[in-house]
């Protein structure tokens, strides 16, 4: 019972990590672009930074 709630458990920490990556990768992304007037350097590295995703 002990090892199935040790699984349980390293599970939900492996996908709340996923989970917190990806939110830091969106917060880059919102942050890299300039939202009045995006440039293709703006979208360069939007397209490097969701490439690591």
């Amino acid at each position: 019972m002990t090892t199935i709630a040790l699984n349980a458990a390293n599970r939900s920490f492996s996908i709340l990590g996923t989970f917190i990556d990806a939110l830091d990768k969106a917060i880059k992304m919102a942050k890299a672009i300039r939202h009045d007037h995006p440039s293709a350097d703006d979208v360069k590295r939007i397209r490097a930074i969701a490439e690591t995703i």
